[in-house]
């Protein structure tokens, strides 16, 4: 992941990075039903992540999205 772009993960991202860690593959809608957010916030929280590139798209005209690195982690050992 790119250092010079800090991810700050607030608690609704938190949460859908567990999600994803849990469930795998999971598209806007899933995680949309999964938390109980709006689609927009949850919208704004993948692009965040996407930018950061802690996730990418497995199929883009379904939402559908994998995890690719868990930012969380390079947080944790940065805090060590």
């Amino acid at each position: 992941m790119n250092q010079e772009m800090a991810l700050r993960v607030d608690p609704l991202m938190d949460e859908m990075l567990d999600l994803f860690v849990e469930e795998g593959n999971l598209t806007t809608g899933a995680l949309v039903d999964m938390t109980g957010k709006s689609r927009a916030t949850v919208t704004k929280r993948l692009d965040k992540l996407r930018t950061a590139e802690a996730i990418e798209y497995v199929h883009e005209s379904t939402g559908l999205h994998r995890l690719v690195e868990d930012p969380r982690e390079d947080s944790d050992a940065q805090q060590d």
